[in-house]
């Protein structure tokens, strides 16, 4: 068909707006089937949702999935770009988390989709176990950080989980991303880690 590609691509774009912007509410049919002038001789209408992605709520999925990707390969890179973990155990997560903040921040229209998705009935239902499975390589890498004792993928959730909520009151301006508050976010981020961890060490990390 003659736009397939542009159609679902329009449609996931729409549903990360829209979502982000107003909540599941705000992304209905219509909302979501509008081009906006993208498609200009094409007309836009419901039935390619159900053509596409066969339900609305798959479309939301299909939207979370391509976010969830997204942040995948953005802490992977972070990873690599840390080396690992081996030594220089503070230092190296403080680098982790300043490219994993600056890239949160720096995307806000699809983090603030992303987090309403993750605390909405449908990612228990339809997507978690994905998002667990894509994961699991990222969970794996900062497992040996930890005692073996230590449940690391519910350590890992909390830690991000706590830095989306750091990021959404940037968003609405409660807190300001300084040069100060910066390093004290991630203290207590650290803070959440560090009795799990093998061995703490003092930072000698200078936050830009």
């Amino acid at each position: 068909m003659r736009y397939e590609a542009e159609i679902k691509e329009l449609l996931i774009k729409n549903a990360i707006h829209l979502i982000a912007e107003g909540g599941f509410e705000k992304a209905t049919t219509k909302e979501l089937t509008h081009s906006g002038g993208q498609l200009p001789d094409f007309k836009m209408n419901e039935v390619y949702i159900y053509r596409f992605f066969g339900s609305k709520e798959n479309l939301y999925e299909a939207a979370f999935v391509r976010l969830d990707t997204e942040l995948f390969y953005a802490f992977k890179r972070g990873v690599e770009l840390v080396g690992g973990f081996e030594d220089g155990v503070k230092d190296k997560l403080g680098r982790f988390f300043l490219m994993a903040w600056n890239f949160i921040l720096g995307n806000e229209e699809r983090c603030r989709c992303y987090v309403r998705y993750y605390y909405s009935i449908y990612f228990k239902g339809r997507s978690s176990e994905a998002h667990k499975k894509l994961f699991e390589g990222i969970v794996g890498e900062m497992a040996a950080l930890f005692k073996d004792e230590a449940d690391v993928e519910a350590i890992l959730h909390s830690v991000f989980t706590a830095m989306f909520d750091f990021a959404i009151r940037v968003y609405n301006g409660e807190l300001e991303d300084s040069d100060i508050n910066r390093p004290h976010i991630f203290n207590v981020l650290y803070c959440m880690m560090v009795t799990y961890l093998r061995k703490s060490e003092k930072s000698s990390l200078t936050f830009r």
